[in-house]
């Protein structure tokens, strides 16, 4: 294989039956100063291609003995590192289709423009080139059998997960999982569950934001027949199936305060009625819970039960956030390309140093799963075997960074809105003792929170509850504004009269 093709030499095989297409291709493209290389069959083209690794080949797709897309997959067996072009005269939705699934460059309609053709060869060079003088790609890090759990990390948050989870898996104490979404809370669950002496029971996941609150209950505890219209059949509830085992309520800051009681009589007491019965059912059920939400905040605002806190709160396991441990990221790029290779039953791709570069500058605000999402379309649009930067997301390679906008000369500023200058976080001082006195000493995002709802409050006062225009003073959409009007109004929060 040429090392590093240059931009006016490269080497180039013909494979078609077409004895006039393929003297025309190589006048064109030996008059461009490449080395073109023919072949009329499939099978003499990869024996071809074994012997003088080309840096792209021209492919036809339907010829006398293998069709291209079979000479295609040998190719990339064989060649992995060449740029493959199919020609074809058929352009069908399969041909379409299988020609990218098999790892061509692109393909080609005949008859076509020789200029055309010309400008996607050299689109295909400049390719092969990235991939020549890509750095070294990273070597096979992770064993995938060794994380079987799916939890890979050996930076120094991740290890203290870890002994955590050990601390926590042989005994029946809930367990409170806390962390921003993406981190992997349910796979410490599950890890949690298969090192607990209930491992031979099963294990029922419920994300409780995702199902509507007219369902919820029924959802965890079952129902009765005809208990409510669409109730045709008696249904058990998650609690219930889940008896012996354990059961893992992710989002649970997003349960409603009145299921939050039956939740605490269950872990309590052990037992629940299904909605509508009468009969008290007992259930043996281990509790992990998870939230990417502030529960201690929560509670001070009286948006979560505190008896229910304190319940689920007996063992918490904090996970880091991914730019916490960016140590992490060769492993599990590497776990994640194994794992999915294996999935396809294909060979894992790798990543080059430069790649990896730009991984490990980036922040990862969606954390282990954003990730996980980013490799995943890597790996479907690398044209080879090593992923180049160019096969990120623009996102990643250029991360957007604040604006700071210079300030307008006074002159310039409109005037003050009356309400705004009310409403100002200076204006809030005398409040802050009050705000202390709600919320944990340290507690950033509880004072944070009781500041965002003494400001709706003051907004309302002072535009006399009049919600467009007080959500245009607190820079909010009026929806948003509306919702927590009403959160405010359930957790018993004066607002305006």
């Amino acid at each position: 294989m040429s090392q590093n093709p240059s931009a006016t030499s490269a080497k180039i095989i013909v494979i078609d039956d077409d004895k006039d297409l393929r003297y025309s291709l190589r006048r064109a493209l030996s008059g461009l100063g490449h080395t073109v290389l023919e072949a009329d069959s499939g099978e003499s083209g990869v024996s071809l291609a074994k012997r003088e690794q080309p840096d792209v080949i021209l492919l036809d797709n339907r010829m006398g003995g293998m069709t291209g897309i079979e000479t295609l997959q040998m190719l990339r067996g064989a060649q992995p590192q060449a740029m493959v072009i199919l020609m074809t005269a058929f352009g069908t939705t399969q041909t379409a289709i299988e020609a990218m699934k098999f790892g061509a460059y692109d393909y080609v309609m005949k008859p076509f423009d020789q200029a055309k053709l010309i400008n996607l060869v050299d689109k295909a060079l400049s390719a092969r080139r990235d991939l020549a003088n890509a750095g070294k790609s990273v070597k096979s890090l992770v064993n995938p059998a060794d994380y079987k759990e799916g939890i890979v990390g050996s930076s120094e948050p991740m290890q203290e997960v870890l002994k955590a989870i050990g601390q926590v898996a042989a005994s029946d104490a809930t367990v409170l999982i806390t962390g921003e979404s993406g981190t992997g809370k349910e796979l410490v669950a599950r890890c949690i569950h298969q090192h607990s002496l209930r491992s031979k029971g099963p294990f029922v996941a419920v994300n409780c934001a995702a199902i509507p609150e007219n369902l919820i209950e029924s959802e965890l505890f079952g129902h009765e027949k005809g208990s409510f219209t669409g109730a045709t059949n008696m249904k058990p509830g998650k609690f219930e199936l889940c008896d012996g085992g354990t059961i893992f309520l992710d989002e649970i800051g997003d349960m409603s305060l009145p299921t939050q009681t039956k939740v605490l009589r269950a872990i309590q007491e052990g037992e629940i009625q299904r909605v509508g019965g009468t009969v008290t059912l007992k259930v043996s059920v281990r509790l992990v819970a998870a939230t990417n939400k502030d529960l201690e905040a929560m509670v001070a605002l009286r948006q979560f039960r505190e008896d229910l806190y304190y319940r689920l709160n007996v063992f918490r396991i904090r996970l880091p956030a991914l730019r916490n441990r960016k140590g992490d990221v060769p492993l599990l790029v590497d776990f994640m390309l194994q794992r999915q290779a294996a999935a396809k039953k294909t060979h894992p791709k790798r990543l080059s140093s430069e790649a990896l570069e730009a991984l490990l500058a980036y922040d990862w605000p969606g954390n282990v799963r954003e990730l996980e999402n980013v490799i995943q379309r890597a790996n479907v649009l690398a044209k080879g075997e090593t992923i180049l930067p160019k096969d990120l997301p623009q996102d990643v390679l250029t991360p957007r960074k604040a604006t700071v906008v210079a300030a307008a000369p006074e002159a310039a500023r409109p005037a003050a809105d009356p309400a705004i200058v009310a409403i100002s976080p200076t204006n809030l001082l005398p409040a802050y003792d009050a705000i202390y006195r709600q919320c944990r000493v340290g507690d950033a995002k509880g004072i944070l929170n009781v500041i965002e709802l003494e400001m709706i409050r003051r907004a309302m006062e002072e535009t006399r509850g009049n919600q467009l225009r007080s959500a245009m003073i607190l820079g909010i959409n009026r929806s948003t504004l509306k919702k927590r009007l009403l959160e405010m109004r359930e957790a018993g929060i004066k607002v305006f009269t």
